[in-house]
């Protein structure tokens, strides 16, 4: 519902105190602008503490309590409660990115956690969707600034359940506490995220630059090593192949002996037998 719906509420409440007729007229308007303010205060904030209760707490306990202990992790965007220190704006930042967190609590229907997690959704929609506003909904400016924030988590399904309980239980004392969650965070947000967000941005640029720049260095020393290598691989190849080439004349030199020598034992033993056959004519 609207603005409208809600102060018509709070009028309607206001108007049913009792005062006293002689006396009504002495209360100065002021006051009795102030009372309907701290009116309609009281019961904002009545109204949202009773949403978030310490059985829903204990139902997500139970729902970390239950996990199965493994190296599977979930991976999921939320903002980071070490970089936005200020618990008011971490809420208004967070409390958008928990619905996504939630879409992932997936149970076997009509199981007991199943059951557990269905009432902590439907008590997110409370907050979120409420006629009473418990956490003021971000300006356009703020949702823009807030998503520098915003960074990827990758953790155990218990520890994701674990960052949800501490936001409900954050809220709760929150609203215990009856802040002002209409408080603006743009200037936080610039202060604590977009700086952050370049800082980091700025890191990443220059360790690219720092790879590139020791790649860049390594080329011509790569290229070098290669050039030897390749001389080397070619000196070795070509004293190889002189190698063969000695080993394969050295043979063929051989064989040549070899048959010149067998050439000329055949004539000496040929011209031997054709002179013993002249002796023995002649005789």
């Amino acid at each position: 519902m609207g603005s409208s719906t809600r102060a018509g509420r709070c009028m309607y409440d206001f108007l049913s105190l009792s005062f006293p007729p002689a006396k009504t007229h002495l209360i100065p308007r002021a006051w009795l602008a102030l009372l309907f303010v701290v009116c309609c205060w009281t019961q904002k904030g009545d109204y949202c503490n009773q949403i978030i209760t310490d059985k829903h707490l204990n139902e997500l306990q139970d729902l970390i309590d239950t996990q199965m202990m493994n190296a599977c992790k979930v991976s999921f965007e939320y903002i980071d409660e070490k970089q936005l220190n200020k618990p008011i704006c971490f809420v208004k930042a967070a409390f958008p990115q928990l619905n996504n967190i939630l879409d992932k609590m997936v149970y076997k229907k009509n199981s007991s956690n199943f059951e557990k997690a269905k009432n902590v959704r439907d008590m997110y929609t409370k907050i979120d969707e409420n006629e009473e506003i418990c956490i003021e909904e971000q300006d356009e400016e703020e949702k823009e600034l807030s998503q520098a924030c915003v960074k990827k988590f990758s953790t155990p399904p218990e520890e994701m359940l674990g960052l949800v309980k501490k936001f409900f239980s954050k809220v709760k004392d929150l609203l215990d506490q009856k802040v002002d969650f209409r408080q603006d965070c743009s200037d936080t947000y610039r202060k604590l995220c977009s700086a952050s967000k370049k800082q980091e941005t700025s890191s990443l640029d220059q360790r690219r630059k720092e790879a590139k720049l020791k790649e860049s260095n390594w080329e011509p020393l790569i290229y070098t090593l290669a050039v030897s290598i390749l001389a080397v691989l070619l000196a070795v190849g070509g004293l190889l192949f002189y190698k063969h080439k000695s080993r394969t004349l050295e043979r063929q030199l051989q064989m040549r002996g070899n048959d010149l020598e067998q050439q000329e034992g055949r004539l000496l033993h040929e011209a031997q037998a054709c002179l013993e056959l002249q002796v023995q004519r002649e005789l």
